[in-house]
């Protein structure tokens, strides 16, 4: 499963908390302002209408890599908005915190400013896949990489403890941040080091980068398919499933000389 982009980088989490909070903080001057909602029912209208978008902004990540028709993610983005206003009015009715009268007057705003969030969110998404394909140039005008001098094993610091790390043993490195996650069938251990130094000095011959984010053991895959438009999906004999951009996909036939 691709990790989420608010999951792998602190930066990433903290900005994704900051936003939430603003979004929050606008709907909730909005409300006051203009549909004269009292303040404190006005911030819990606001946290739970913002909440269960955020919840489908998160959720929105795994369904872009499969809805690829603009039609259906303005379908789905017109879907999400009707849900979230539904359980959010849902709740506050619940709690007697809503008036019916207040929040239908409210509706336009709450669907424009929803919908301007969610298209801000899936046109950032869109970006971030985008940029994997991008990254680098078509494999047929690269030159041959100069191979650095090889590593046969990683050292890992966990507190007082240093855990030595085979690369024969690696069956994926995952990007996540600053640091590098690299992952055994006995475990997962965290190097702070760049995927650009192991790209370089892992062996060319069995580990290659399919992905801005992974660098994968050509031994443990099992079959390789066909992922959205000119995206691949790695599957390993783990089980896990690994996105390979279209980059990444051509790089990966001519290591294996396919």
């Amino acid at each position: 499963m691709l990790e989420h982009p608010f999951t792998n980088s602190t930066f990433n989490k903290v900005t994704g908390s900051i936003l939430i909070l603003a979004a929050i903080a606008v709907q909730w001057g909005l409300l006051i302002l203009y549909v004269q909602v009292p303040v404190i029912p006005a911030l819990t209208d606001s946290i739970l209408s913002v909440g269960m978008l955020a919840a489908a902004g998160y959720a929105g990540w795994f369904s872009i890599q499969y809805i690829q028709a603009w039609q259906a993610q303005v379908s789905v983005a017109l879907l999400i908005q009707l849900i979230c206003l539904a359980v959010a009015y849902s709740l506050l009715a619940l709690f007697r915190m809503e008036n019916t009268e207040a929040f239908v007057r409210s509706l336009p705003l709450r669907f424009i400013f929803g919908l301007l969030c969610w298209i801000i969110l899936i046109q950032w998404y869109r970006q971030l896949t985008e940029t994997d394909d991008m990254e680098h140039e078509p494999v047929e005008s690269l030159p041959q990489p100069i191979q650095d001098e090889t590593i046969d094993r990683v050292s890992v610091k966990d507190g007082a403890r240093i855990h030595i790390v085979h690369i024969h043993e690696l069956l994926y490195l995952q990007a996540c941040g600053d640091y590098v996650t690299l992952i055994t069938a006995d475990g997962q251990y965290v190097k702070e080091q760049t995927m650009k130094y192991f790209e370089s000095h892992l062996p060319s011959t069995v580990f290659v980068r399919i992905h801005r984010s992974f660098i994968v053991n050509t031994n443990f895959i099992r079959r390789v398919e066909l992922f959205g438009k000119e995206s691949y999906q790695i599957k390993l004999t783990n089980g896990v499933s690994l996105r390979a951009s279209n980059t990444g996909y051509k790089l990966l036939k001519d290591r294996l000389n396919l």
